[in-house]
């Protein structure tokens, strides 16, 4: 086995070696006015704090699944800085799954401000500098 499990069982992995502790997977892309983050894993907000991350524009999401989905809470605190729905971007599987299990973050409740803007990724999406993307 390749990865350490959550029960402590290492398997082949060298728990002395920093590159086992590893966190699931989110990755960010900075451009000279953007920061777009792909994935809000469970780990997000460790990641962004370990590497100083203090703004994001704008999030991709490339599956449905827990482990690229559920950091999704901690995007609020950039929608409150900015004062703006972070605008999203997901399949039509990811936006429907994103929209049932997550639909406060959407939708202004008396008690919970909206803090993102669902929106279809359309095949073949590119970034585009016209957009400021």
């Amino acid at each position: 086995m390749g990865v350490p499990r959550a029960d402590g069982n290492w398997g082949k992995c060298d728990p002395k070696e920093k590159k086992n502790y590893r966190t699931r997977c989110s990755a960010l892309i900075k451009s000279k006015v953007k920061n777009i983050l792909i994935d809000t894993s469970p780990d997000l907000r460790h990641q962004l704090i370990k590497n100083n991350i203090t703004n994001i524009d704008l999030v991709i999401y490339s599956h449905k699944h827990g482990d690229q989905v559920h950091g999704i809470n901690d995007l609020r605190i950039f929608s409150l800085k900015n004062s703006k729905k972070i605008p999203i971007f997901a399949d039509y599987e990811t936006k429907k799954y994103l929209y049932n299990n997550f639909n406060y973050c959407f939708n202004d409740t008396p008690s919970y401000k909206a803090i993102l803007k669902l929106n279809l990724l359309k095949k073949n999406f590119k970034f585009s500098s016209k957009k400021n993307i």
